[in-house]
């Protein structure tokens, strides 16, 4: 679940009159089914994304729902922290613990729910500061947090996550007033792909990623190919040369070819090669396409290292199957074992210093 889909979930909420909670994943020890960062809205009748599911997730949704029949009928509803030993006492085993925060989200939370949504547009990071005694909720860039001055543990907590590549969270106390806050980071995704192809598999792959976390630029010439709707983590480009747009993809992209042409095909590899900071260069085929691609291109004087760079046949081969949405699926497991290990946050155990973190 990306955070884009999460944000937009809530935001529909709330212009039907809904409120939901947020469920926020604030600290680890030990072995746990999700790292800290991890997010969820829970609502009267329905939940959108996890913590982990089994009876921890179970749980967390009884008190959310709890917080919204209180809230409903007037009574207090404030933000909290429940602490989770996953042992029997919630039918888990394993092992660790997990502390949960959760706060009440309705129409009087539009503006940072907003702000959240166009830094999330805007693939800027951004954090989500929660203080826990008031339910107060800020949204900050990341950088404009680490450029202020005031909030010192606040500001302690986001300098800690400034060197992290993906999601985090962490509890800390600002030390003047003893203000505990929830301090999450949330990161546009850091792999990006570059889809050359809008064609069945190219469909079928689109539907796949549109849930995991990761950036696509989905290029074809066909405009009616691609699929009636967009999601949020895709940004179509519709240019009778797709090869132009090799050189505009960041650098460190992924990139799967898998175009309508086998012609086309060869001209994106070669552009690909010739730029060579690709971080996966994947096209779609059989053994003897790819046979044929490279004797081609020793022709035209590429080297072997440069054709071992090429992943062809593309897809996890354990994942065997032609049907376009299993070679979609194959395509994806292969994507991300490209991402990097998640982070390990700790509160700080006095609560009154930078959370101790380990990066990747």
């Amino acid at each position: 679940m990306n955070t884009a889909h999460l944000l937009e979930h809530l935001a529909t909420a709330l212009d039907a009159g809904e409120r939901l909670v947020w469920i926020g994943v604030a600290a680890v020890h030990g072995s746990a089914p999700r790292a800290t960062g991890a997010r969820m809205l829970v609502g009267l009748r329905s939940s959108f994304g996890t913590i982990g599911g089994g009876h921890l997730e179970l749980r967390a949704i009884e008190i959310a729902r709890g917080m919204i029949v209180d809230a409903a009928a007037g009574l207090p509803a404030p933000a909290r922290i429940e602490r989770f030993p996953l042992g029997a006492s919630v039918g888990q085993c394993c092992g660790g613990v997990v502390h949960l925060a959760f706060d009440l989200v309705g129409a009087a939370s539009r503006d940072w729910v907003d702000a959240a949504r166009i830094l999330e547009r805007r693939q800027l990071a951004w954090l989500r500061t929660l203080a826990l005694d008031t339910g107060e909720v800020q949204v900050a860039r990341l950088d404009d947090r680490l450029a202020r001055h005031g909030d010192a543990g606040i500001e302690a907590c986001a300098a800690a996550f400034g060197a992290l590549p993906a999601d985090a969270a962490t509890i800390c106390t600002e030390p003047v007033t003893g203000t505990r806050h929830v301090v999450e980071l949330v990161r546009p995704p850091e792999l990006h792909l570059a889809l050359f192809g809008a064609g069945h598999v190219g469909r079928a792959l689109i539907e796949v990623l549109s849930r995991l976390p990761i950036r696509v630029t989905w290029i074809d010439p066909r405009e009616s190919e691609f699929l009636a709707w967009t999601p949020d983590n895709v940004c179509p480009v519709i240019t009778d040369i797709p090869e132009a747009e090799v050189g505009s993809q960041p650098p460190r992209s992924a990139v799967i070819i898998t175009t309508h042409s086998h012609a086309l095909d060869l001209e994106l590899v070669r552009a690909w090669l010739d730029r060579g900071d690709f971080r996966f260069l994947g096209l779609i085929g059989s053994a003897s396409k790819r046979a044929s691609f490279e004797q081609r291109l020793r022709a035209r004087g590429y080297g072997e290292a440069q054709l071992a760079s090429i992943v062809s046949p593309v897809g996890e081969p354990a994942v065997v199957g032609k049907e376009p949405e299993v070679i979609a699926i194959a395509i994806a497991a292969q994507l991300m074992s490209l991402r990097s290990p998640a982070p390990t946050i700790q509160p700080a155990r006095d609560h009154h210093a930078a959370p101790a973190c380990s990066t990747p």
